[in-house]
């Protein structure tokens, strides 16, 4: 168990090292719809586990194309820097999602939300939830507090911005 943790922790230094460098990022049109539904079906098992399912949900914001179909979400990203981001934020909501509750996934044209029902962080923490290392009082013990960093250092790469909230209830 211990040896998983360090090897986890070793691979999430690598990311945030690897996230901190523009130079590593290729640019290209992805679609936001294809990578939302590739990183909930990757984290489909963790949810299970967890008993925790995903709802995942894209609205373009234009209306549909030829043949009553949803028209392309695309974005200017890297695409694996697209997915480390998405799964980590979907990664961090399951985590902290009671069991049998849902953690809902939503695309629009210029946002992701992503939303739990778990106990939520203190107004006072949710500015520390970015910086590397910090982990909530009840998470001492798991995880290495870097994945929301590194989803912080891939938004700036991208000229995104990353925010926190409390939504009630």
């Amino acid at each position: 168990q211990d040896v998983d943790r360090m090897a986890r922790q070793v691979q999430q230094l690598l990311l945030l090292a690897e996230a901190s460098e523009p130079r590593n990022y290729r640019m290209e049109e992805v679609s936001a719809q294809a990578a939302l539904a590739e990183v909930c079906d990757y984290m489909a098992r963790v949810a299970e586990r967890s008993g925790v399912y995903i709802t995942h949900s894209a609205d373009t914001g234009t209306s549909t194309g030829t043949h009553g179909h949803q028209a392309l979400l695309c974005w200017q990203a890297d695409r694996g820097a697209l997915f480390t981001l998405l799964k980590n934020l979907l990664e961090n909501a399951i985590q902290h999602a009671p069991a049998k509750t849902c953690v809902s996934v939503e695309i629009h044209a210029q946002t992701v939300t992503v939303r739990d029902h778990g106990p939520g962080v203190d107004a006072a923490q949710i500015p520390l939830m970015f910086e590397r290392f910090w982990r909530g009082a009840h998470r001492r013990d798991h995880g290495a507090g870097l994945g929301l960093s590194i989803c912080q250092e891939i938004a700036l790469a991208h000229g995104w911005h990353l925010s926190a909230e409390r939504a009630e209830p």
